[in-house]
């Protein structure tokens, strides 16, 4: 494995984007326009970046992800593009798969197996020895000191096989080459694995320091227990670690990461998803799993975590917590967790200088925020309109073949230009206001009894409601 006043900094320039949400939002309310075609409401949940290109990102939307490399011909200021869930071979409806980068390939994990893409990212095929089996998540080993694009990455994935039993197996795509191999590797056979995470050697960056993995063991007649297993030979051996303090059944630890500079420091989060109750305890072991120490609790899920690139300070948060930052040597400390911002935090990445952050763009006024002073304030880097069409792909590629049909609904859905041909200037007397553009054979505009509401919901959205 992802603050104060609603985005307190530049809200008023992304005034004209709130607005355009908003209104996609209430005509999606009142049915003035399709039912949301991809099932779930329209938002950001994760983001990685290409270790080839600091620059280059991929964010994961509830239908779909955004890429944000520019074509040589492409405007800057319409950069984003969409690649449909369909054509990466997942069902957005289903699912949030995990993903990573493989040089500037993107990865993706499936229900069904592990997806690749072309390093265009215009074609996606499932990795063959990997078909059949449920990726369930991904650790990638980018290293500063190494060639970025031939750094190792390992896919975890997890099948049931009967009541209590699993088959849970590892694939390595190895330093500089292009074939997935499965890891030699013997696991006990009632260990349901859920998460992995890696640290990489310190006398060798593109070598595994610790392999870390998370789940539960045990039967349902005796008891589960909630366990972390560590491999300090690649995967060969394993070591095993209860979490002290969740169960294992109702509560399942999930890794949240390794640390860049001490591989047996590794946080894991105890989380309870059984609505309408949702708990999350924050551990830190600086012992390989050995023991844990717990540094915070919510009473809701926390979808946001990074880890500084030197290691020394963790963010986390969620839509209620909103942003917490606190350096990782005062974990021990009581309310060494500091609160920035109240942000609805979805995922966090660190990457460089800059932390990022998936807000809600209704509320926060972006899809992803980019912070360069540590969280305290946030300007967009994505939004929902973001995005102005489908990647560019040929005819005979997935993307080319299966992402421009789709687009006219999701563009109608989020207020999105069609095309990517820049837009004429705004009239001069344009303050900034509320103007919708209708993408063409868009529906009607909701019937006059309507209009009261739309202007009533209009409001708490200009007051920026929480």
């Amino acid at each position: 494995m992802s603050i104060g006043e609603p985005f307190p900094r530049g809200f008023r320039s992304g005034r004209s984007a709130w607005c355009a949400a908003a209104v996609a939002a209430v005509m999606a309310f009142l049915g003035g326009g399709s039912a949301l075609a991809h099932g779930r409401f329209p938002a950001s949940n994760g983001i990685a970046f290409d270790p080839t290109d600091p620059e280059h990102a991929v964010v994961r939307m509830t239908y779909g992800f955004y890429d944000n490399e520019l074509l040589p011909d492409a405007n800057p200021a319409y950069g984003w593009r969409w690649l449909c869930s369909s054509a990466l071979g997942y069902d957005a409806n289903k699912e949030d798969p995990a993903f990573t980068f493989a040089g500037d390939r993107l990865l993706v994990g499936t229900f069904d197996g592990l997806v690749a893409s072309s390093p265009d990212r215009c074609s996606y095929a499932l990795v063959e020895v990997t078909q059949g089996r449920y990726v369930v998540d991904l650790a990638a080993l980018p290293s500063a000191d190494a060639p970025l694009a031939k750094s190792p990455v390992l896919a975890l994935a997890s099948n049931g096989t009967g009541e209590d039993t699993f088959d849970v197996r590892l694939f390595e795509l190895a330093s500089g080459a292009d074939e997935w191999k499965p890891v030699a590797t013997t696991l006990p056979p009632d260990f349901l694995a859920v998460s992995i995470t890696a640290a990489r050697a310190k006398d060798d960056p593109l070598k595994w320091g610790a392999i870390y993995l998370s789940g539960r063991d045990g039967k349902v007649a005796n008891g589960y227990h909630a366990v972390v297993m560590r491999s300090d030979d690649g995967g060969a051996s394993w070591s095993r670690f209860e979490v002290p303090g969740i169960d294992g059944l109702a509560t399942l630890p999930y890794l949240q990461a390794a640390s860049p500079t001490e591989p047996l420091t590794v946080f894991v989060a105890g989380i309870l998803d059984e609505p309408p109750k949702r708990e999350q305890t924050n551990f830190v072991s600086r012992d390989g799993g050995e023991t844990f120490t717990s540094y915070f609790k919510a009473s809701e899920l926390l979808p946001g975590f990074a880890l500084s690139p030197d290691g020394s300070k963790v963010s986390f948060g969620g839509e209620k917590t909103g942003l917490m930052v606190a350096p990782v040597a005062k974990l021990d400390e009581p309310s060494a967790a500091q609160k920035l911002q109240k942000t609805r935090v979805a995922c966090l990445s660190w990457q460089g200088s800059g932390l990022y952050a998936c807000g809600n763009a209704f509320v926060d006024g972006f899809s992803v925020g980019r912070s360069e002073d540590g969280g305290v304030t946030f300007a967009p880097f994505s939004k929902l309109t973001s995005t102005c069409g489908p990647r560019e792909c040929t005819a005979g590629t997935t993307v080319g073949d299966t992402c421009g049909p789709l687009w006219a609904i999701e563009a109608k859905e989020i207020v999105a230009p069609l095309s990517c041909e820049p837009k004429p200037p705004p009239p001069p007397d344009d303050e900034g206001g509320c103007a919708v553009a209708h993408a063409p054979d868009s529906d009607p505009l909701p019937p006059v009894a309507a209009l009261p509401l739309v202007a009533g919901l209009l409001a708490i959205v200009r007051r920026g409601h929480r």
